[in-house]
């Protein structure tokens, strides 16, 4: 798996990223950065702007790219730069006025209908070129002025690429791109194992070495989509083949998901069908092409909010060897997705979007679990050996813990129901010690021997020097030692719902040791569900 090293510590990304124009002047930096504090972020996700880095060809200028590192710093944050270049979400927005205004060197791209896209082809050198020079300029930039600091630690190139309204680009450059030979380094990507689609199209041909995509593949909507896909890596490849030749940092590219939800078109997520959502981006099915032909990013990876979470990582693991999650949902739902990402699928982060705009109770969740994953990460930087995730379709989860069994289920309320959600992670310190952060849940534990002693629970707590015990659990804490407990942020029950009140304001971050039974114990049925205390 691959991970992040920042000043050769593994670092996880406990990110946000900022809405598209939060970036666009130094006030609405300012007031973008203001509105985090107090959310226990480490890194910002922040898009730099094409139209505002090269106004005019040639002609460069860095202040907003300067304001955000200096922010960042005063914030003592770390920064991702996304480049919004020729393309974001399938559009070409943000190009400069002067690439807007010569469509003879700049051509858009054309749909079925005729219609011309607010988006430039990536059949035309011309734009690949330019887009290459301005962003070799910013990453020498950021090399002159951070590469000391290292506030960036990483930078996306593009923004969801892909083409929409039809599911490959039909202007002049394209169709004679499309009913030409397919080039030598799409077949080369075809003869590999990793997962393609339209290899099984390419072997009902015949596997012709030979020909155009259609007599290759067939005149398929599929054959259309790994068209725009090579097309797509190509252009990245070159824009990020020049920015690392001025400075090395991890380069990654994001993708427009599809999903099997019907959505309107226009939607800014999801689609059933190539053109619904981007045609051509960096999707499962046609990764092993970016792969192959976008060989400078270290990373493809999914904007997650709809779909399986964990089909999606898998997947995203398989093409790059690693997981980022640039943009997700910021409620208590993508909470859980994102202890999914941390714990299960050790991901390098994870970053929902429109993070200057979240507020109580909404984002209280992902404050709250960005505070005590900061604890852990203070406490100990190993990966997570798995992760929970429970709510009312998932109310009992196993994990295997070396020679342990955790049971997980979701918290009782004590007024006969359970809470929401529970969601957390677990990391071993030592053969009968682990680390636990999360929320809404109670583990209880097993061993070959029977039922496992929990022989101490220690919350632990931020202090300015690192990282304290603040009190050691048990009793009520603990439900008399049988579980441990995270507890849940949602509200208590009314003050005369339930007799006996509770501790509920915990840092969610506990330090538990294990041990087997005494041998003469024989092995105990699991607890009973009893909320007493």
């Amino acid at each position: 798996m691959k991970h992040l090293h920042v000043r050769g510590k593994r670092f996880v990304i406990l990110g946000g990223e900022l809405h598209n124009s939060s970036s666009s002047s130094r006030l609405a930096i300012r007031d973008a950065f203001d509105a985090l504090d107090g959310m226990n972020l480490n890194t910002v996700l922040a898009p730099v702007s094409w139209r505002q880095l090269e106004p005019h060809e040639g002609e460069f200028d860095f202040f907003l790219v300067d304001e955000l590192v200096s922010t960042a710093r005063d914030k003592n944050l770390h920064l991702i730069p996304l480049w919004f270049g020729t393309w974001k979400n399938g559009r070409s927005t943000y190009i400069p006025d002067w690439v807007r205004s010569d469509p003879q060197r700049f051509p858009r791209a054309e749909i079925r209908t005729g219609e011309t896209r607010d988006c430039l082809t990536p059949f035309a050198t011309e734009a690949a070129e330019a887009d290459a020079r301005a962003f070799a300029a910013l990453m020498a930039h950021i090399r002159d002025i951070d590469s000391a600091e290292g506030t960036i630690v990483m930078v996306q190139v593009e923004n969801e690429v892909g083409i929409l309204g039809d599911s490959r680009d039909r202007s002049a450059a394209a169709e004679h791109a499309y009913h030409s030979s397919v080039p030598e380094d799409v077949l080369a990507a075809l003869r590999t194992d990793a997962p393609l689609r339209i290899r099984e199209a390419w072997r009902s041909h015949g596997e012709q070495q030979a020909g155009t995509w259609s007599e290759l593949f067939g005149d398929t909507t599929d054959t259309d989509e790994a068209f725009m896909a090579a097309a797509y890596a190509r252009h990245v490849e070159r824009v990020a083949a020049a920015g690392r030749a001025q400075y090395p940092l991890p380069l990654f590219a994001n993708a427009w998901l599809y999903t099997q939800l019907e959505v309107a078109d226009g939607n800014p997520a999801g689609g059933q069908e190539p053109g619904i959502y981007p045609s051509g981006g960096p999707l499962p099915h046609v990764g092993a092409m970016w792969s192959a032909l976008a060989p400078s990013l270290d990373l493809l990876v999914p904007d997650i909010y709809f779909g399986d979470f964990d089909q999606i990582c898998r997947d995203y693991i398989g093409l790059s060897g690693g997981l980022l999650i640039p943009e997700m949902r910021r409620n208590v739902a993508g909470v859980a997705d994102a202890f999914v990402a941390l714990g299960t699928h050790s991901a390098i982060g994870v970053s929902p979007f429109g993070i200057d705009t979240t507020e109580l109770p909404e984002g209280e969740a992902l404050f709250d679990a960005y505070g005590a994953l900061a604890i852990l990460a203070k406490v100990n930087s190993a990966p997570p050996i798995g992760s929970i995730r429970l709510h009312a379709e998932l109310e009992q989860q196993e994990l295997a813990l070396g020679r342990y069994t955790a049971i997980a289920r979701r918290e009782p309320n004590r007024v006969g129901g359970f809470n929401e959600w529970g969601y957390g992670l677990i990391v071993q310190e030592s053969e009968d010690t682990f680390l636990a952060c999360g929320r809404g849940a109670e583990l209880s534990f097993f061993c070959a021997e029977g039922r496992a002693e929990i022989v101490k629970v220690e919350e632990l707590r931020a202090r300015e020097s690192g990282v304290e015990v603040y009190r050691e659990l048990n009793g009520d804490e603990t439900e008399s030692g049988s579980v441990v407990v995270l507890p849940s942020l949602e509200p208590r029950p009314p003050s005369d719902a339930y007799h006996i009140p509770s501790i509920r304001r915990r840092s969610g971050v506990v330090r538990f040791t294990l041990a087997s039974p005494p041998p003469a114990t024989a092995p105990a049925a699991e607890p009973s569900r009893s909320t007493r205390t």
